[in-house]
């Protein structure tokens, strides 16, 4: 068992990383296919072509516009029921719009030598963009008031600060939408944004599974896709390199944060099944503060110990499980492959070395996948222009974690802009609209090569990934390989 301050080192990587601390809920076989071939054989569909310029490909693309179901939005190329018609600022006003934001305190991290990848607080971030777009005119002609809601991930209980902070928005102040990077999914604060009509610009790492889209319809992913969206680039990934194939002993943990064990079984499962994998499954609650952080440690060490036994040669967890599992097995001499998603850098800069070396990423932010002297092309047109807006107001960024805030920002500014510009109303039906239209041609700042996906079932959301791994001449972590689509469950 590790020592208090490495279990409070993973509490704070929570924030640095954008996944949650987890509890031990139930550790599960694969059914009946327990480290066993599944039952069925398939292809799991087209896999997509590499481009040879990095920032293109062929095959499942940025997905299409608008959609059917009960949650399309009219306009938007889809039927079905629309989002409910509300209070907004109409069509030829300019009247200032109060826009939620909500600052991450890291707590005691730099006490522990724990490298957060922040150079000034997440709120500096928002003041110095918000003083450069309100110099510029706003957002869509209209001025810009921040209304700030905070989170602390050392607090015992997350989900008292996500009640209050929408209160703040939604009783004591008139947010029309919310912005930016954010630590954490929270169910209950997402369904009280939509209940209010506020449009919610989820700059944070997974912003929910395909139902949490369909059940939440003013969620729209700047940086990252659903769950099983997630799910299934790393697993094609891993299938398209080599690392998944009939023979591999695969040990995957999951969280249930963003509904992640009901995207698992889902999507991933059968997935698995059709490619006649061998797994081993660890489901890990999740938590909303810091009082079972010994709880979530002793989860993981024991599927530490139960992978090692198994002969698992291949880890597949979450950023957080998966910096945690890396420590255990460092100390059993358990040197297995890793397989993760997007955030690898996060990993890369605490974990050790030795266990770096085996760890196989595909990921779609390139700020926080591979260090800044190993990005994957110059930087881009709406990336500079985001970053001297910083620059301008006296900020510049250094670490990972300056970067991905900053572009998250950015884009979910802008694209909250193009929607404006498009039906001139706040009204969340408006605004979901005007994004829908927005995001194919949409090029931001924070996913690889700036797309993003549009569709009815994933509204934001990179639309491209690229496997990425350790290399031993720098000591990094540095793409490699195609572009390929991000699947679009």
């Amino acid at each position: 068992m590790p020592a208090l301050a490495g279990l409070l080192l993973v509490a704070l990587l929570t924030a640095a990383c954008g996944t949650t601390v987890q509890v031990p809920g139930r550790v599960t076989a694969g059914g009946e296919n327990a480290l066993q071939p599944g039952a069925t054989t398939g292809t799991g569909g087209p896999l997509g072509t590499a481009s040879t310029d990095g920032l293109s490909a062929t095959g499942t693309s940025s997905g299409t516009t608008g959609g059917n179901g009960p949650y399309a939005v009219p306009g938007a190329g889809g039927t079905g029921a629309a989002l409910p018609s509300g209070p907004g600022t109409s069509a030829g006003t300019r009247d200032p719009i109060q826009i939620g934001f909500i600052t991450t305190t890291l707590g005691n991290a730099e006490s522990f030598g724990f490298n957060a990848g922040q150079s000034y607080p997440d709120k500096a971030t928002y003041e110095a963009l918000l003083a450069e777009y309100n110099a510029q005119g706003g957002v869509a002609g209209h001025r810009i008031v921040p209304v700030y809601g905070a989170v602390d991930t050392a607090g015992s209980d997350w989900s008292s600060q996500f009640a209050a902070i929408c209160a703040a928005f939604t009783q004591d102040n008139d947010v029309k939408a919310v912005i930016g990077y954010l630590v954490m999914f929270v169910p209950s604060f997402e369904s009280c944004l939509a209940k209010a009509q506020i449009p919610h610009f989820y700059g944070g790492y997974q912003p929910g599974d395909v139902v949490d889209q369909q059940q939440i319809p003013t969620l729209i992913g700047t940086g990252h896709p659903t769950v099983d969206g997630n799910l299934l680039t790393t697993l094609t990934g891993a299938l398209r390199s080599g690392l998944l194939t009939t023979s591999t002993k695969l040990g995957v943990m999951v969280d249930t944060c963003a509904h992640g064990d009901r995207a698992y079984e889902r999507t991933a499962v059968p997935w698995l099944k059709a490619h006649r994998v061998s797994y081993e499954t660890v489901i890990v609650d999740c938590t909303e503060g810091t009082g079972d952080l010994s709880s979530m440690a002793a989860a993981v060490s024991s599927a530490q110990l139960r992978f090692a036994q198994l002969g698992v040669n291949l880890v597949f967890a979450p950023g957080i499980e998966l910096f945690v599992f890396m420590q255990y097995a460092q100390s059993q001499g358990y040197e297995p492959e890793y397989l993760g998603a997007t955030g690898g850098a996060v990993i890369g800069a605490n974990a050790p070395a030795s266990q770096m070396r085996h760890f196989h990423g595909f990921g779609w932010l390139p700020s926080v996948d591979v260090d800044m002297q190993h990005q994957p092309y110059p930087q881009t047109a709406a990336q500079k222009a985001c970053i001297a807006k910083l620059v301008k107001q006296g900020l510049q960024p250094r670490a990972y974690n300056d970067f991905m805030v900053a572009y998250e920002t950015c884009d979910g500014i802008e694209l909250y802009a193009k929607a404006l510009a498009t039906h001139g109303s706040t009204q969340a039906r408006a605004v979901v609209s005007g994004v829908l239209a927005a995001l194919p041609s949409f090029v931001g700042a924070g996913t690889y090569g700036g797309s993003q996906q549009a569709a009815s079932r994933q509204r934001g959301g990179p639309a491209r990934y690229r496997e990425y791994g350790w290399t031993d001449s720098c000591s990094c972590l540095t793409y490699r390989g195609g572009v390929f689509p991000v699947p679009n469950p």
